[in-house]
């Protein structure tokens, strides 16, 4: 049964850090959502939030398994460290809750297909919290590949590099694949709107990291219709560029930073320097998450598909895995098709 009753009752998992930041939108928006429970490390974490929010009477947990049992909730919003997204997704469609999760969905490719297909079989909403799409630069790019502003796409430069020497909650192998790759090959799937067909893809680590794994990625990501994208990240650079770089038959168009998030979109004619295009991402005063909000509550109170949920993800997470296994084996590596 659909609850097509405002506002949803939601179970926060996350109280601190990225939790935060979803707790204040689901505060933001009374009319679609009310926070149900705060779920944390511990209960005692969780309700120390709650108290210093003055969020009066919210039930605190140490579990979302307790949380689930002991609140009526119709969806759970997961910002709780990765690792625990897997175990954590699960409990809660098992509970018959829909699911907002932060990327990534799960550091586990095969897991994350099979919690696609739980939700799938219980006809619940699993949305993955993928922002840089929504960001005015990329929203704008994709406006032009599709409107064919300059001609058709020829190829792609992607290239971020990041001075993020230190280990964040991740310390397995594979970090900046998983940690940062994620975002760029959403937003390469967004942009150019078609799939991902093969990888070709070596990995890094360089002998000053502090990282588990490789933090330097390079890759050559082959697209529907013959259109090639360089990539090259990394997370230990020795200070922050970020471009995505589109080649048309009549023009080259950049979204580009330095030192930010925050890109600029320029356009360079034959022969001649970038202009800017006058649009940045700063421009956008609505937070880029909120298009996953609306997404979401969208998908919950109709039961149609929306974009980034869970299968919809799975395109991106299809590139990581065959962007590890490419740098494993030597060779190029096909991408699964969704």
């Amino acid at each position: 049964m659909l609850r097509t009753m405002n506002p949803l009752r939601c179970i926060m998992v996350g109280a601190v850090n990225r939790g935060e930041l979803m707790i204040n939108l689901v505060n933001d928006d009374p009319k679609r959502f009310v926070v149900a429970a705060l779920v944390d490390k511990t209960a005692e974490v969780a309700s120390a939030e709650a108290e210093r929010r003055g969020m009066k009477n919210i039930p605190s947990y140490g579990s979302l398994k307790e949380a689930i049992a002991q609140t009526e909730a119709d969806v759970a919003f997961i910002a709780s460290p990765a690792q625990f997204h897997g175990q954590q997704i699960r409990e809660a469609l098992e509970g018959g809750l829909h699911v907002f999760v932060a990327k990534p969905m799960t550091y586990d490719f095969a897991e994350a297909e099979q919690l696609v297909l739980l939700a799938e079989k219980k006809k619940l909403c699993l949305l993955v919290d993928q922002q840089g799409q929504y960001l005015r630069t990329e929203r704008v790019m994709k406006e032009w590949v599709k409107e064919k502003k300059y001609g058709e796409v020829v190829y792609v430069d992607f290239t971020i590099h990041r001075c993020r020497p230190n280990m964040g909650a991740f310390k397995s192998d594979n970090p900046f694949i998983w940690e940062q790759g994620v975002h760029s090959f959403n937003s390469l799937l967004s942009i150019l709107d078609r799939p991902a067909v093969s990888v070709y893809a070596h990995q890094v680590r360089p002998k000053w990291s502090a990282y588990n794994g490789p933090t330097a990625c390079f890759g050559q990501i082959e697209f529907e219709g013959g259109v090639y994208c360089q990539y090259l990240g990394a997370f230990e650079s020795r200070t922050f560029t970020n471009e995505i770089r589109i080649e048309f038959d009549e023009a080259a168009v950049r979204a580009y930073s330095a030192g930010s998030f925050q890109k600029e979109l320029q356009v360079a004619s034959l022969a001649e320097p970038f202009v800017s295009a006058g649009i940045t991402d700063s421009d956008d005063t609505r937070l880029a998450e909120l298009y996953n909000f609306d997404a979401f509550y969208h998908g919950v109170t109709t039961g149609e598909r929306v974009i980034n949920d869970g299968r919809d993800n799975l395109r991106t997470l299809a590139i990581i895995d065959a962007f590890i296994l490419s740098s494993k084996t030597g060779k190029r590596e096909s991408v699964k098709q969704f």
